[in-house]
């Protein structure tokens, strides 16, 4: 049976980040046998190129922050061990302070068999003092790292310590795991705590944004700068236009339609009439009765 990979995930501020680096580099052998998770912000999306800003001014890249933060507490639920890198500006974190509390939570749930929470001590602090993790075993030298000379002795018997741990909730997780694959609750089980070995949804891939060819980009921009002018240019006249403007007006003559005979002028004996006869109407001819003889 395969064993069971555990989770670790380191809480800290974003001050704390260089001591974090410094022991991811300590935990970089162990990425076989366990899965370190800790805060990391989602780097931005590569922006476009200068023309398909101009072209695309409207757009916004998703934002993965939501996406992200739903991941992460997935993982923060998903833990088996939990190390806080404590500092005085550790206790002061809102979110280091939510992420103690789900931790202290899951702990008095489940128990020490199966989760383990351990305080990093790096620098002077007054944790035990102020701090809810002052009833849970620190993980390394008594002293701060900081002040430990040379400081791999301080990190080699913390990564010692973290080994020892790691090996005691695999072999508690792996009969946790045989007796679940067993008959179920048949060996007096009446309930058993989660393995923690489910990790559907808890990986995210940070979108990448397809580039498009820059020079593709300023061949756009240059023909809608060229089609612009184009279309605010002032409307000039055609040169048919011009010639007919400066040509001179044409008399209006009526328009004369074909006849079928043409005109003849009048013959020269022919009476002109005078102004009664022409105005007046014609006398109807005078009817003839007729008489019939006797």
């Amino acid at each position: 049976m395969e064993s069971v990979k555990i989770n670790v995930y380191i809480s800290c501020t974003p001050d704390d980040k260089p001591d974090l680096a410094r022991l991811l580099e300590w935990l970089y052998p162990m990425q076989n046998e366990v899965n370190i998770w800790y805060h990391e912000d989602p780097p931005d999306p590569e922006p476009l190129s200068l023309p398909w800003q101009l072209l695309l001014f409207w757009y916004s890249p998703p934002d993965q922050r939501n996406d992200y933060a739903k991941v992460m507490q997935q993982r923060l639920e998903r833990a088996h061990i939990y190390l806080f890198i404590t500092s005085h500006k550790s206790m002061q974190d809102t979110q280091v302070a939510a992420e103690i509390t789900l931790a202290v939570q899951r702990y008095i749930q489940i128990g020490d068999s199966y989760l383990r929470i351990f305080p990093l001590i790096f620098r002077p602090s007054n944790w035990k003092d102020k701090s809810r993790l002052a009833h849970f075993k620190q993980l390394g030298p008594a002293r701060p790292l900081m002040q430990i000379q040379p400081r791999e002795e301080g990190f080699l018997l913390l990564t010692k310590e973290l080994e020892r741990e790691i090996k005691s909730l695999q072999r508690n997780l792996n009969e946790q795991k045989q007796a679940l694959g067993q008959k179920r609750l048949g060996a007096g089980y009446t309930s058993l705590p989660d393995l923690g070995d489910d990790l559907e949804g808890i990986d995210f891939e940070p979108v990448t944004r397809i580039q498009p060819p820059e020079f593709l980009g300023w061949v756009i921009v240059v023909f809608l700068f060229i089609y612009v002018l184009y279309a605010l240019r002032p409307q000039l006249p055609s040169r048919a236009s011009r010639r007919l403007k400066n040509a001179p007006p044409r008399e209006i003559q009526q328009p004369e339609f074909q006849r079928e005979n043409p005109l003849m002028p009048p013959d020269a004996d022919m009476p002109i009439p005078n102004e009664k006869e022409q105005f007046s109407a014609p006398k109807s001819p005078e009817r003839k009765t007729f008489k019939p003889k006797i």
